[in-house]
């Protein structure tokens, strides 16, 4: 199973930065100086991103870690597992630090491939310190058969010991040498967060409809004969152990993936004694900045057990000002599954509607890991338009990773309602391949279409050839926030999904009228 990484929504850091501590000394504090311009950087250009964090994440240095040499600390552990990206910063004493070594590991094992290819910055500060550290069994052991690109940050063409200047003399403002490097590697940065932000949030591996949160240990027992009582009706149901409060990254993973929030209380003393309502307040607190509604979040009235610790007046206060529904367990479980309606004197209820989800698979490959995901949603949106102009409601499925042709004979292309292929990062000769499978592997081929992507394929006035296949001309804009259809295409392209939806009609035997 491959790693999960760390979603910006819920990372502690927005990068850490692996270092040696004398190389900073040696080079006159220029990782402090990086450091710091690029916190200043991050904060002002992430200001503008749309996220539903209210404090965006610091830029962490190693070496607030405490110890340099041996095995890796847990603190340190968690900084880079709970980091959205690290930046290396290879000077003349990090070829001797076999603690940055360890980091980059570590960072390897928890992140994966797509981590050293999508979250990892490295930092040349001289051009013998890169070529020696590329010779270190350890790093090529961690890179494998991987060629990982570094950018310098020396002067291009000049034989120099030392890194272009981050500041001037006067110290108010960076070089413009060391901006030109700067902003290069800011832009990539920022590029990768905007597409984390864009792609859509996968469930977690505590994914629940009702979450019971954390509470004081005498409700223990009422809370867990609530939790059986509504897992008769949703199976989905889990309780927050307390331990998730005591890391924000944590308790927001946990409450992200709920749809509803059930609070317990009795009149005890809460677990934390800041601020007002202690773990309540911080539970509800966290779930209002991840930008979930208050309608979600109930209050389980547990009052009929006496208090171990009676509260003082400040959290009785604050449970009496809350606006959330404050219910007894009976009442919250028919509020949560309310029975449904009985059907008219008479008349047997009408059977509920079934409809299978229509099926797209979208080609992927090892160039392409991304793009399909912005062409998705692209799909999606005009399928729903479709849906709406019919006054009809039929789920559309993707495949959850894009269909990936390398591995395509693993997958049965007769149960997909309709194609997509990608010619992207790929010659024609590559595609008529790819066509070719395909068209091996079903009994009778879906609608399909070929999405020709500029870039990375020169822009095209009119659409080319594909061995028959419609050919739609979409502009792939770098950063791929948006995968959109050539204006003359955007026609083919409701064609293609009315016949997806046609064909699923009659295939299923659907009633779409």
């Amino acid at each position: 199973m491959a790693p999960a990484i760390t979603r910006f929504a819920d990372c502690e850091s927005s990068v850490f930065i692996s270092y040696s501590h004398a190389d900073d000394q040696v080079y006159g504090n220029w990782i402090t100086d990086f450091a710091g311009e690029l916190k200043r950087d991050l904060a002002a250009e992430l200001s503008r991103l749309k996220t539903s964090r209210a404090v965006l994440p610091p830029v962490h240095l190693s070496r607030l870690n405490g110890p340099t040499a041996g095995d890796l600390a847990p603190e340190l552990k968690s900084r880079v597992a709970r980091s959205f990206a690290m930046v290396i910063v290879v000077g003349r004493h990090y070829v001797g630090s076999e603690w940055c070594l360890n980091e980059l590991r570590y960072f390897r094992d928890t992140f994966g491939d797509e981590g050293l290819d999508r979250r990892l910055f490295i930092i040349a500060l001289g051009e013998e310190p890169i070529q020696q550290v590329a010779e270190l069994p350890a790093w090529k052991e961690c890179f494998r058969a991987r060629n990982p690109v570094w950018q310098p940050f020396f002067p291009d063409g000049l034989e120099s010991s030392r890194p272009v200047p981050v500041l001037r003399p006067d110290g108010n403002a960076p070089t413009p040498a060391f901006t030109r490097l700067f902003d290069r590697l800011r832009t990539e940065l920022v590029n990768r967060i905007k597409q984390d932000l864009s792609a859509p949030q996968q469930p977690g591996p505590h994914a629940s409809k009702l979450l019971i949160g954390a509470a004081v240990p005498e409700l223990a027992a009422a809370i867990g004969r609530f939790a059986d009582a509504a897992r008769l009706k949703e199976p989905s149901v889990s309780v927050l152990d307390v331990a998730a409060l005591r890391r924000n990254a944590g308790l927001a993973e946990r409450l992200r993936d709920a749809e509803f929030l059930v609070l317990p209380f009795n009149g005890s003393q809460p677990l934390y004694p800041t601020p007002d309502g202690g773990h309540i307040a911080t539970q509800l607190e966290m779930w209002r900045r991840l930008g979930k509604p208050d309608e979600h979040v109930l209050a389980l009235d547990l009052r009929e057990v006496a208090a171990a610790d009676p509260a003082e007046p400040e959290h009785l206060a604050y449970v009496d000002a809350l606006t959330v529904s404050k219910m007894r367990p009976d009442d919250l479980l028919a509020r949560l599954f309310p029975p449904p309606p009985p059907p008219p004197t008479g008349q047997e209820p009408p059977p509920p509607p079934v409809c299978k989800p229509v099926k797209l698979f979208i080609e992927s490959n090892q160039q392409e890991t991304s793009l399909w995901k912005p062409l998705g949603e692209q799909v999606r949106r005009r399928w729903q338009k479709l849906l709406e102009e019919r006054d009809i409601h039929v789920p559309l499925s993707f495949r959850s990773t894009g269909l990936n042709l390398d591995e395509i004979d693993l997958y049965n292309l007769n149960d997909a309602d309709g194609l997509i292929l990608l010619w992207g990062h790929k010659e024609k000769r590559s595609l008529m391949s790819h066509i070719n499978l395909c068209e091996d592997l079903t009994n009778e081929r879906s609608p399909g279409i070929v999405a020709y992507l500029s870039p990375p394929q020169p822009h095209s006035d009119r659409a080319p050839p594909a061995m028959g296949w419609q050919v739609l001309r979409f502009c792939s804009a770098l950063p791929p926030d948006e995968v959109t259809p050539e204006l003359a295409d955007e026609p083919e392209l409701t064609r293609f999904l009315t016949e997806v939806l046609d064909r699923t009609s009659r295939r299923h035997k659907l009633n779409l009228s």
